[in-house]
């Protein structure tokens, strides 16, 4: 199992303690791009998805990672099938 498919197995469970830069990681791998970082906030942007800004310290908070998931689900399940 490659260090991707432990990071989004890790994510699909929903941990408590997702780190920020795993949560980059897996933003960046399913289309966002950084678009900046304001103050301790990173602002992720995806052509036809809604705008994410996530705190940029660990852990990620759970409701955070909902709404990540929620956002990239779609994304996420065509990249476990790869």
């Amino acid at each position: 199992m490659t260090k991707k498919e432990k990071l989004l197995k890790r994510i699909l469970g929903s941990p408590k303690d997702l780190r920020y830069d795993e949560l980059d990681k897996i933003l960046l791998a399913s289309g966002y791009i950084l678009e900046r970082t304001r103050g301790s906030h990173a602002i992720y942007t995806k052509a036809g998805a809604n705008t994410l800004t996530i705190p940029r310290k660990s852990p990620v908070k759970s409701y955070l990672i909902e709404q990540v998931l929620e956002e990239i689900g779609d994304t996420l399940e065509n990249m476990t099938n790869e």
